[in-house]
């Protein structure tokens, strides 16, 4: 009897053991699906991962720096105010150079038109990293033309300079009229502003970017400066009009009327003049496209429907820069060119909100 006893109890044991076994194969089968089913709910619903760009939700000011000085910059303010002057030379150990003429982001770069010097430093848009130069003879602006081509308007060739945005090259150069500035792209054609450079031009160049071939010339306003396009598709154009001094005691010889005109399938369909001796410039449109800013010793405002020119200022105030975003308006400070100036921020109805110091002489804008 004991020794059945004790036979029995071993078989209990034996199979209590084969029991647990098995319970402990189960938890570790269990664990291995759970951990396979955890595995692939990561997989198709990854942790976002957060952006290390050091220059998202704010603006860039381009400040030309004293002439001849070479110590052109760029400032970032970000959406809180705060600025950070300097950004290109504090990351690379090296100044851009002299008169920063504009900038322009395309793709994941910033491109840098540093006028005097000849050149435009390509750089990382979310750090400033340099990344090469690409060496012209007086660039002014710089716009995506497709996608892998940019347009570069140069007053050293009075025209445009094709760049492949691959090889950062320049792979050939378009003739304009004299002095080419601004350039639009809309719909297939790029239009470019002559503004004289030095003397005069009246004309809009227009560029077909699929063969960068000028297919057409618009007369329009003495020394065309700045232009833009509406929500209807037409294109709007300011010049400054043209004033001749005298070499001697830069006293003025003449004058013409600057003007604004509106351009519909290459025609001019509207012009509107302003008074001899006024010079506008920096031509903007709103968010909707309908309606238009202008500086002309102060701020101007006005809707593409307006048969007349604006005659009372939105802001009396003359700003060396114009530029506007967000239903935000914002104008640049020069002081004496010399020291660093501001860059200064209204409400679209005018209304004054701060101002932030800068470089050496602001003169534009470029909006994330």
């Amino acid at each position: 009897i004991i020794f059945k006893t004790i036979k029995i109890m071993k078989t209990i044991k034996i199979m209590k053991t084969i029991k647990t076994i098995k319970t402990i194969k189960t938890m570790k089968l269990t664990m291995i699906m759970l951990v396979i089913i955890l595995t692939g709910c990561m997989k198709d619903n990854p942790a976002p991962i957060s952006s290390s760009s050091l220059y998202d939700n704010g603006y860039f000011v381009t400040n030309e720096g004293q002439f001849m000085s070479g110590n052109g910059s760029i400032s970032f303010v970000n959406s809180n105010g705060n600025v950070e002057n300097n950004i290109f030379e504090n990351t690379n150990s090296f100044p851009l150079g002299d008169v920063v003429q504009s900038m322009n982001i395309i793709g994941d770069k910033a491109y840098i038109v540093v006028n005097a010097s000849g050149r435009v430093e390509v750089v990382s848009a979310d750090s400033m990293s340099h990344i090469t130069t690409i060496n012209l003879g007086s660039p002014r602006y710089i716009t995506s033309a497709s996608l892998n081509k940019a347009y570069v308007s140069d007053w050293n060739i009075n025209g445009v300079q094709v760049i492949d945005l691959l090889t950062h090259e320049v792979t050939s150069t378009i003739s304009c009229g004299v002095g080419p500035e601004a350039i639009l792209v809309n719909n297939g054609y790029a239009y470019v502003c002559n503004v004289g450079g030095w003397s005069l031009d009246n004309t809009i160049s227009v560029i077909d970017v699929n063969t960068d071939v000028v297919v057409n010339t618009i007369s329009v306003g003495d020394k065309p400066n700045s232009l833009v396009v509406d929500a209807n598709g037409a294109i709007w154009v300011l010049s400054g009009g043209y004033t001749e001094y005298d070499p001697n005691d830069w006293s003025v010889i003449s004058q013409t009327a600057g003007s604004l005109v509106k351009i519909v399938d290459d025609v001019v369909e509207k012009t509107l003049i302003f008074s001899v001796g006024e010079s506008p410039k920096d031509l903007l449109i709103d968010e909707s496209g309908t309606k238009l800013y202008f500086s002309n010793n102060g701020v101007f405002t006005m809707n593409i429907s307006d048969s007349q020119l604006p005659t009372n200022s939105l802001i009396n105030r003359n700003f060396y820069g114009l530029g506007n975003s967000s239903g935000y308006i914002y104008g640049t400070n020069a002081g004496d060119y010399v020291n660093a100036g501001y860059s200064v921020r209204y409400t679209e109805n005018g209304t004054l909100l701060d101002s932030i110091q800068v470089g050496v002489a602001p003169g534009g804008y470029f909006f994330n």
